[in-house]
């Protein structure tokens, strides 16, 4: 991996953030490709056979996946996460020339949306709310993230994954108080320049120690990416460390 890519990978959100992953199913995507014209007019034995693309397995889900301190997680919530996370995980399985391990990621789904129902009482204990301003900057991020140019195409595109108008506001809500909850359980997260030297280097080390020869950009030209990719880190691990101490005190049942 070149040090461009490492450091490029913009804000790290926490494995419990997937409501983001729930509100951006299928808001963003490659469009279907042309037909190759010199591939279709080839003959059939010419043309190398393409294994079938892999299919989500969700038989034998239950209506409710999990409860959380008394708040169900619904096989619909499960669902369409799930589906969104097995995409991507389809995607680099089979770039490596592996099979997605389904029953793995149905577990790893389910933990995350019981992390993320935790992460929502919390803030509802703390009295958190989601402000007009919040709520605009988040909106915004998701249009950059998804590329669509309006909120009426996001809205479109969320509503083609079942989410009507009332939903799509609720889990926007929902993320912006769950931003703010880490933004608050992790204090100030601006690096020194000492962590921000250190990652550098290390990205370099990693990169020459993988043997890429590619120009390495000065750490001037990518402060901020670094900068970027180390408050994200501070804000994951105070993420983690708070969903421990919620799941210590809290009355869970995981149904899969």
């Amino acid at each position: 991996m070149t040090i461009s890519r490492s450091l490029r990978r913009g804000r790290l959100l926490t494995a419990a953030l997937v409501a983001s992953a729930t509100l951006l199913g299928g808001c963003s995507g490659p469009a279907n490709a042309p037909e190759d014209t010199a591939a279709s007019t080839a003959a059939p034995s010419a043309a190398p056979e393409q294994a079938a693309p892999p299919e989500p397995d969700l038989e034998g889900i239950p209506d409710v996946v999990a409860v959380v301190n008394g708040t169900e997680i619904s096989r619909e919530l499960f669902t369409t996460t799930y589906e969104g996370q097995f995409s991507q995980a389809a995607a680099q399985a089979q770039a490596g020339g592996q099979e997605v391990d389904q029953d793995q990621l149905k577990t790893t789904v389910a933990d995350n949306l019981v992390s993320t129902e935790l992460l929502r009482q919390e803030a509802a204990t703390r009295g958190i709310e989601a402000t007009t301003e919040a709520r605009a900057a988040a909106l915004d991020e998701l249009l950059q993230s998804s590329g669509l140019g309006s909120e009426e195409e996001l809205r479109a595109a969320a509503a083609e994954q079942g989410l009507d108008d009332a939903e799509f506001d609720r889990q926007l809500s929902d993320q912006v108080k769950l931003d703010a909850l880490l933004a608050e359980e992790a204090g100030d997260t601006t690096p020194t320049d000492q962590e921000i030297q250190d990652a550098y280097d290390a990205a370099v080390a990693q990169q020459e120690a993988g043997g890429d020869t590619t120009a390495i950009p000065p750490l001037e030209e990518v402060r901020s990416q670094v900068e970027e990719q180390l408050r994200g880190g501070k804000t994951s691990e105070a993420a983690q460390a708070l969903i421990g101490t919620l799941r210590e005190g809290a009355e869970i049942t995981v149904n899969l």
